[in-house]
């Protein structure tokens, strides 16, 4: 687990809700405070699909939302003159690029015991702050994925110019 503090908030902003640099996530869920606080929960709708969507997993090919699909809809909620009070949304990795990231940092062992590679946001009315962290489907003390999943989301935001400090 590592955490970043974000030194240009709306640079961060513009490519978080505006441009494609997080579409490889799916969203688990998001809050954001402003007048009213808006929750989403990321996890598919069985109910909104008939049966004959729902048996069509192209149509919703993982059990959460992508984020390209919602952030639109994050973004015209907090238009306006004002800033949100707070917003906090939790991302994981689309669970094909997790896969590609321990396979080529040679370890396709790990594949079967990580459940997500997960990104916090956090906005506080000031600051943004990422924590990563790993979903693990069963206690290990091999922390590698770990490690892995922190120099990714490093590389990330450094190819996606996005200005950071580590945290202690």
């Amino acid at each position: 687990m590592r955490a970043f503090k974000i030194t240009e908030t709306g640079n961060f902003m513009t490519k978080l809700l505006s441009g494609s640099s997080f579409d490889s996530f799916l969203l688990e869920e998001a809050s954001l405070s402003m007048q009213v606080t808006w929750l989403l929960d990321g996890k598919i709708n069985r109910g909104f699909y008939s049966a004959e969507e729902w048996e069509d997993e192209s149509l919703h090919p993982y059990p959460l939302i992508s984020w390209s699909e919602v952030r639109g809809h994050l973004r015209e909620l907090i238009r306006g003159k004002k800033a949100p009070a707070s917003l906090s949304i939790v991302l994981q990795l689309r669970p094909d690029h997790c896969e590609k990231i321990l396979l080529s940092h040679g370890f396709p062992q790990l594949k079967e015991n990580v459940g997500a590679m997960v990104l916090n946001i956090r906005y506080d009315g000031t600051d943004v702050t990422l924590v990563t962290g790993i979903a693990l489907k069963s206690f290990t003390l091999d922390k590698n994925a770990d490690r892995i999943w922190d120099e990714t989301m490093e590389k990330f935001l450094i190819s996606r110019e996005i200005g950071f400090e580590t945290m202690a």
